[in-house]
């Protein structure tokens, strides 16, 4: 019994003393190679350990500040530490440094990710699209949209630009026909010809949401847009009088939205007041107000339907007379097809009263858009056709009747999504309109083609 005590006590201290050599061990430096630091950097982050990563990282970055892999760890680490700026120094060297195409998307966006935890939302969708336009993997390039569009969820300011550039072939809406009858006499308006040239339109869009409460939320919005025109040589020789600022036209728009929740998800309704004015040749034209409630409902994940009703009165500046009041109601019904396609059907109406014969009139019209889900010659192709018919409440041209339009409406869009840079590519629509009037000197057409730039984001 007593060697078997002993026994037992010569083995519990030989395992002491081996329990106790890694100890020692450890007190001698542990030396890795740089491919062994950066792993077991990365491991530590992992661990939720950034201090030690951090510190890892340092000793790498002074051997080398130019480590990719170590500035990354720098960058994570930091930012789990609550240090963005040392964050965002790390991330945009690493950006800097980055020499593949898939390091640089991972650069941007880390370094969005950063401003996103700053609440710098319009930044880091800028590093997003960095982050796309860094690589021409399509997996990587959903990933940057997808969390773009997270950030712009919380952003609570949306900005919005365009510019385009439209060769038309008739800038004034000049009828085919300048002539017209009044009882016996036949009149001819030599100013009123279609007057082909250029239109460069810009515009500008600011939209703050507010803070959602139970009940919903609040937004509002302020939307510039400008169209100067460029008359051609022919239109020059035709009217030499006319110039292209003559046509030029600016409008300035508020809107204050209330979007309303409803304890049916499915359900969505809003209350707009819109107030806008207009200028024309650099003279006020009008201005208005608008009021518009619309619901939508969604009938499925494919399938949706909406509605509104709208008043709207319009102060003209130039002739009082020619003052709007009217009252409108619109819908539409949207689905998505089994190709992937999106097909749109919407209707309106419109009651227009005024002092004015050119101004009273009942309006109704039919619209159509369809967006093809694959590319059409390398591009995203959305089509879209209207027709619009309005008749008049009075008599005015007494050889016409009352007067009666139909204007058809037919679209094309190209969205060249493989030409891209930060998100942005480029566009071309094209265009054709035909009014169809009973009265000759309002039956007018125009072609036009449009080049502008648009986000993919």
């Amino acid at each position: 019994m007593q060697r078997s005590v002993t026994g037992l006590l010569k083995a519990a201290s030989l395992a002491l003393s081996l329990l106790a050599l890694p100890a020692f061990a450890q007190q001698e430096p542990v030396r890795l190679s740089p491919q062994e630091a950066r792993g077991f950097a990365m491991t530590l982050l992992r661990q939720d350990r950034p201090a030690a990563a951090r510190a890892i990282a340092l000793g790498l970055l002074k051997k080398d500040s130019r480590d990719f892999v170590a500035l990354m760890v720098l960058a994570d680490s930091e930012k789990k530490l609550g240090r963005p700026v040392q964050a965002k120094f790390a991330a945009r060297r690493a950006f800097r440094t980055a020499k593949r195409d898939k390091d640089r998307f991972t650069a941007a966006y880390i370094m969005s990710g950063i401003l996103k935890a700053e609440g710098k939302f319009q930044q880091s969708q800028l590093w997003l699209r960095r982050a796309g336009q860094a690589t021409d993997e399509e997996r990587l390039q959903n990933a940057a949209r997808g969390e773009f569009r997270r950030v712009r969820a919380l952003n609570p300011w949306t900005l919005t630009f365009g510019l385009t550039v439209t060769p038309t072939s008739n800038v004034n809406g000049g009828p085919n026909d300048n002539t017209y009858t009044i009882g016996d006499f036949v009149f001819v308006d030599d100013t009123a010809v279609p007057l082909s040239g250029f239109e460069i339109g810009a515009r500008f869009g600011v939209k703050r949401r507010f803070k959602p409460q139970d009940w919903g939320q609040v937004s509002f919005s302020l939307n510039y847009d400008e169209r100067q025109y460029v008359l051609s040589d022919s239109a020059k020789a035709s009217q030499p009088s006319a110039r292209g600022s003559d046509y030029a036209f600016r409008s300035l728009q508020g809107n204050l939205s209330f979007d309303f929740t409803h304890k049916n998800k499915a359900a969505s309704s809003s209350f707009d007041v819109t107030l806008g004015h207009h200028w024309q040749k650099e003279e006020s034209l009008s201005s208005y107000y608008k009021l518009r409630y619309g619901r939508q409902n969604t009938l499925s994940d494919i399938a949706r339907i909406g509605y509104g009703v709208s008043y709207e009165n319009q102060s003209r500046k130039d002739t009082a007379a020619r003052s709007t009041e009217s009252f409108g109601l619109d819908g539409f019904w949207l689905k998505k097809m089994p190709s992937g396609d999106y097909l749109r059907l919407g209707f309106n109406l419109a009651k227009v009263d005024s002092a004015s014969s050119d101004m009273a009139h009942t309006a109704y019209g039919f619209s159509t858009g369809y967006v093809r889900a694959k590319p059409f010659l390398k591009s995203r192709l959305t089509l879209g056709a209207s027709l619009h018919m309005r008749e008049y409440d009075r008599l005015r041209y007494a050889s016409y009747g009352v007067r009666r339009d139909k204007k058809l409406s037919l679209s094309a869009d190209m969205l060249f999504t493989e030409i891209d840079y930060l998100g942005f590519s480029p566009s071309i629509t094209l265009r054709a309109t035909r009014n169809l009037s009973n009265v000759t000197l309002f039956d007018s057409q125009e072609f036009g083609i449009s080049f502008g730039v648009k986000s993919t984001f």
